[in-house]
C-alpha cells in the first residue's frame, strides 16, 4: 500500500512541475525581421492575429497572446505561492505588406503582484 501511495505521490509531483508548452511567441518574434518580413511570412509563422486595428496613419497593427499558467494555478491555496501567470504579448506593425516594428513584452496578473 505504501509503495502505491508512493508512486502516485511521485506521478502528482512530476505532473505538477511540468507546465503545457505553449506558441512560446519570444521564439516566434524573433523569426520577424522590421522591414525584410511580410504579413504573409508572419500569417505563415504565426497564424492570424488574436487582435487587429488600423491606425490613423495608415499602419496597421496586429496582436497575439498567449497565457503561462502552470498545473498549481488550479490550487486555491498552492496557486498564491507558487507556479507562472503571466501573459506573453506580441505586437506586429505593418505598413502596406512590410512589417516595421515588432514589440514583445509580457505582463504579470495583477492579483499576484498586489501580495
Amino acid at each position: 500500500m505504501i509503495k502505491i501511495l508512493a508512486l502516485c505521490m511521485g506521478i502528482f509531483l512530476i505532473y505538477g512541475c511540468a507546465t503545457k508548452p505553449g506558441p512560446n511567441l519570444s521564439s516566434k518574434a524573433a523569426l520577424i525581421n522590421p522591414n525584410y518580413s511580410t504579413k504573409n511570412e508572419v500569417l505563415l509563422y504565426l497564424g492570424p492575429p488574436v487582435q487587429a486595428f488600423m491606425r490613423q496613419d495608415g499602419k496597421e497593427e496586429w496582436y497575439y497572446y498567449y497565457r503561462v499558467q502552470n498545473f498549481w494555478e488550479n490550487f486555491p491555496i498552492i496557486r498564491d505561492h507558487k507556479g507562472e501567470d503571466y501573459t506573453e504579448i506580441l505586437k506586429i506593425v505593418f505598413d502596406a505588406e512590410k512589417v516595421v516594428e515588432v514589440t514583445y513584452y509580457t505582463v504579470e496578473n495583477p492579483a499576484k503582484t498586489r501580495r
